[in-house]
């Protein structure tokens, strides 16, 4: 008699989101992980981010 192989169970692949998976790859200049602003950046109309001039 032949040993029947069984099919081992395939694990389930876990699913990224297309958001998840491009704010791990691309991240604004000037914003920490959080989301707070990094010292010495700013916003400006429109919800830019730009570093800051010092005031002279």
């Amino acid at each position: 008699m032949v040993a029947k192989k069984t099919k081992s169970k395939s694990k389930k692949k876990k699913t990224i989101s297309a958001k998840k998976m491009c704010s791990r790859i691309i991240q604004r200049e000037g914003v920490k992980k959080d989301g707070t602003l990094k010292k010495g950046y700013r916003y400006v109309k429109g919800g830019r981010v730009v570093k800051a001039k010092a005031k002279k």
